[in-house]
């Protein structure tokens, strides 16, 4: 694939392509060999996430505390341009049957997997970002006289893709030093609380300031309680 017209393609200035590499299923963050590598000329990308709290109604604050709740799936939006207007050979100067089948099968269901294949973005020294095909769309600028599309602009949004086990390894959520809600339930106790989540029925004193609460003991099943995060000593 040619670098995009107005680019240098010397040598020592050609521009160096990104790829979306599609890997076997059991082996996304292995050294296992592609099953696919797709080069692309990128005109500009973003990487955007989302995070979701909640509020914890508190009578008395002029602003509640927020709880995080759970973080949302990075995403990658990518514009590139795809050439195959160069080739020698006719029949590979169809953009569409020489690259562009292979984006659209990104986002067709695998037999293995029964659903499309994690996508591997890399780009010289940028971090890769690994994700799922969540939007695609192609529009052709370029065509030969009889009408065959030669070159075309892609446009492409990944969403992040990380197992639910790669993320409990690397993020201790269940840790006293991690802040978090605990939501009362029948015969609760500031106490019973404290030495759950503490190891220490002896700091409920501490679940009680961050709650505001007058009287410890009318805890009312249902009720939302912030547990403050402990200092790492």
């Amino acid at each position: 694939m040619t670098p995009p017209p107005g680019l240098p393609t010397g040598r020592d200035t050609a521009p160096t392509l990104a790829t979306l590499v599609v890997r076997p299923p059991d082996s996304v963050s292995g050294p296992a060999q592609p099953l696919l590598t797709l080069p692309v000329n990128p005109t500009e990308y973003a990487v955007s996430k989302a995070v979701t709290f909640a509020e914890i109604g508190i009578p008395g604050l002029d602003a509640p505390p927020l709880q995080f709740v759970r973080g949302g799936a990075r995403t990658l939006k990518l514009d590139a341009l795809v050439d195959a207007a160069e080739e020698p050979e006719p029949r590979e100067r169809n953009v569409q049957r020489r690259w562009l089948d292979d984006f659209q099968n990104l986002t067709l269901r695998q037999s293995s997997t029964h659903a499309p294949p994690v996508v591997t973005f890399a780009w010289g020294a940028n971090p890769p970002f690994t994700g799922v095909v969540d939007s695609l769309s192609f529009t052709y600028v370029l065509f030969d006289r009889d009408g065959t599309p030669t070159r075309a602009k892609v446009s492409l949004s990944l969403k992040e893709f990380r197992t639910a086990k790669e993320q409990q390894l690397s993020t201790a959520t269940s840790s006293p030093t991690v802040r978090k809600v605990w939501t009362v339930r029948r015969g609760d106790t500031l106490s019973s609380i404290a030495a759950a989540v503490y190891r220490d029925s002896g700091r409920w004193r501490e679940l009680a300031a961050a709650n505001g609460l007058a009287d410890p003991r009318a805890l009312a099943p249902g009720t939302a309680l912030v547990v403050p995060a402990l200092e790492r000593g």
